[in-house]
């Protein structure tokens, strides 16, 4: 039999937890959601090769040799060069990187000119997350499509909404694209158009809504990417608004 002091006790008890829980309830509707990912037109026009973290480069500098060197894109996506120290070059075509170079250059130098020299490049891979068994980097075995990315990253869980996995790649200025593509069809005999990747391209397969890509990108990517990269392609998706 319950003594008043126990049930006064258990009263207290019920109300004070009561209490905690319907704070965490106002507290967890006041978290800020992650923001929208602001995507360009999707574009199947094939972008120059774009450098990422790894690449060799050779610079040569033929009015002054002495600024010549051989280098290597850092984690941050940026190489290091005589006189005018970091420059970006991941997600750079050559003759963007080129440009960048001299112009860095024509505030210490007459009339730069300098050649860029693609050496032995990083792993091909693409990133795969959501609902697979085996989310992280997939490496390229040659052409690759994005059914067979997804394969290899172990096949869909049982939640996974495969008619509408997402595909993000970068464009040729940079900015973000994506496009909803459907890997389920294929998986049941259907006839389905096979979606080729690009180095680095990404693929999500949301459990409930495609808006899970968002948090997606904000929590995951963020931690994969280097730090620097990420920053880099922020400020190319959002402008400098």
């Amino acid at each position: 039999m319950l003594t008043r002091r126990a049930l006064l006790t258990t009263g207290i008890g019920f109300a004070f937890g009561g209490s905690l829980i319907a704070q965490g309830v106002r507290a967890s509707s006041q978290m800020p959601e992650a923001s929208d990912i602001r995507f360009a037109t999707w574009s199947d026009d094939e972008p120059p090769y774009l450098l990422f973290p790894g690449d060799k480069l050779e610079i040569s500098v033929p009015g002054a040799p002495e600024l010549s060197r051989q280098t290597q894109v850092g984690p941050d996506g940026r190489i290091t060069l005589g006189l005018i120290g970091q420059v970006m070059a991941a997600f750079r075509s050559v003759p963007q990187l080129q440009d960048d170079i001299e112009r860095g250059y024509a505030q210490i130098l007459r009339n730069p000119q300098v050649m860029v020299y693609p050496g032995e490049t990083a792993p091909m891979r693409v990133l795969v997350g959501g609902e697979v068994k085996n989310p992280g980097w997939v490496d390229m075995q040659g052409d690759m499509d994005a059914l067979q990315a997804m394969l290899a990253a172990g096949g869909f869980t049982h939640g996974a909404k495969g008619h509408q996995v997402l595909l993000i790649r970068r464009g040729r200025d940079g900015q973000a694209m994506r496009r909803i593509i459907d890997l389920q069809t294929p998986l049941k005999g259907r006839a389905s158009q096979m979606t080729a990747l690009r180095r680095f391209d990404i693929i999500y397969v949301p459990r409930t809504h495609i808006a899970e890509a968002g948090v997606f990108m904000e929590q995951w990517v963020n931690n994969v990417i280097p730090g620097g990269i990420m920053n880099y392609f922020t400020y190319k998706t959002f402008g400098s608004n």
